[in-house]
This record gives C-alpha cells, structure tokens and sequence, in this order.
C-alpha cells in the first residue's frame, strides 16, 4: 500500500512544489491550504506523514502540532521552516516533530528527508548494523524522548565512524535538552574539529555562545552538511 503524505502550507507554489517532488515516488498526496483544514484531515485520515509550514496565518505549525497531541495522534510531522530558522524548536522535538527541513529546499533534499523518515519507522532496534540507521534511530529515540537510549546509541555510531561530526552534534543537541550547554558545547566543538564545514554543529555552537542563550534556531541535521 502507498504510504499517505499531507502537505500543509499556506502557499500555494510550495503545495505545488513539493507535489512536483514527491508524484513520482508511489506516494498517495493530499494538500491542506492552512492549519484550520490541515487538523481534521489529519485526525480523520490515516496519514503516514505530515509536512507542516511552521509559519501560517491563523492556526500555525506548532499550535497544529499541538492540536494533533492533545488528541493522542502520533502522526510522523517534518516541521518546514523558512531559512533555517526552527523558532521553538526544543518544544516541536518534545511534541513528536520527527524532524525539520530548512526552506529554500531541492527536489533532492526533500525526496530524501522523506525516504529517512519514513524508513525510520521501520527501524528494529535489534536490527541495526550500519552507521547510517544507528544514526536514524537515535534521532528517533530523541524524538520520542528517549534520550538515554538515544545517548547510548549515538556513542555506538561514533565507533563505527570516527569521522563523522553528525554524532557529535546529536550529543550536544542532547545536552542541551538537558541545559547542559557548557557540555553542548564542547560536542558542538568535538563535531567541528572533525569537519570545520559542517554547517549544523557550526550553527549550533554560535548560536550557544550568544550573550543571550536562546534554543530557537537548534538544529539536529539533515542532509550532509547543505543547511544554510
């Protein structure tokens, strides 16, 4: 059976766009034009998931996603941001947001932000053997909020790949859901080092080091190191 995609934005080329993307990938593909339409489709539909526009008029991204916990539906939600910034984004990961993706986006970037997370359903813990699902399941342990698990996993991926920052900068996400952000910090440091061009973790450690701390604009990653 395909699995049931609904995109949720209030403009229409995105709607478009990202039909344009995902038509010739078996998906069944639904629209909504704002959130006030996007909430009882979703809570009378079986979607496998959402892309939701963090910024609409009226009922926006966050209060949707709010709306849709409230009444126990765990539907896997992409939040879709506009360049780059993720406002409350420690708040979206708490409520079940299973990722973001940063707009302007490629074809290419949101084909394969929607294979991982779709994919990352199926993930069996007793299953896991390359770096790239160890990766994917502890994102989906964080997600869940399951961040001692998330912890130990994201430790195992850095033995299989000692050169990847991405590990790193799940650990200091982890940390700072924790307020450790002197601890953040150092992996933030730990992922650069590794990759000084790794745009996340870069992005994360100046956005810590600001006189006025602030969680809005946190970011786990997504592809490679493209984020802008």
């Amino acid at each position: 059976m395909n699995k049931k995609i609904l995109i949720v934005d209030d403009e229409k080329n995105i709607r478009l766009t990202l039909k344009q993307c995902l038509q010739n990938d078996d998906y069944e593909l639904d629209t909504a034009v704002n959130g006030e339409e996007a909430v009882p489709k979703i809570l009378n539909n079986e979607y496998d998931l959402v892309l939701l526009d963090i910024k609409m008029p009226g009922l926006n991204g966050m209060e949707v996603l709010n709306k849709l916990r409230e009444k126990s539906n765990k539907v896997n939600v992409i939040m879709m941001t506009a360049y780059g910034t993720i406002e409350n984004a420690v708040e979206a990961m708490k409520m079940g947001a299973i990722d973001f993706v940063s707009k302007p986006f490629t074809p290419e970037e949101i084909r394969e932000m929607v294979t991982r997370v779709l994919n990352r359903e199926s993930l069996k813990e007793d299953k896991l053997q390359t770096f790239k699902q160890i990766i994917d399941y502890a994102k989906k342990c964080i997600l869940t909020n399951d961040i001692k698990k998330a912890e130990d996993y994201l430790k195992k991926s850095i033995i299989l790949d000692i050169n990847s920052p991405e590990p790193h900068n799940l650990l200091g996400v982890i940390n700072e859901y924790r307020n450790e952000i002197n601890q953040a910090q150092k992996h933030y440091r730990a992922a650069l080092a590794l990759d000084p061009t790794y745009k996340p973790a870069d992005k994360n450690l100046e956005r810590t080091a600001q006189m006025r701390y602030t969680q809005v604009g946190i970011n786990m990653g997504g592809f490679s190191n493209e984020e802008e």
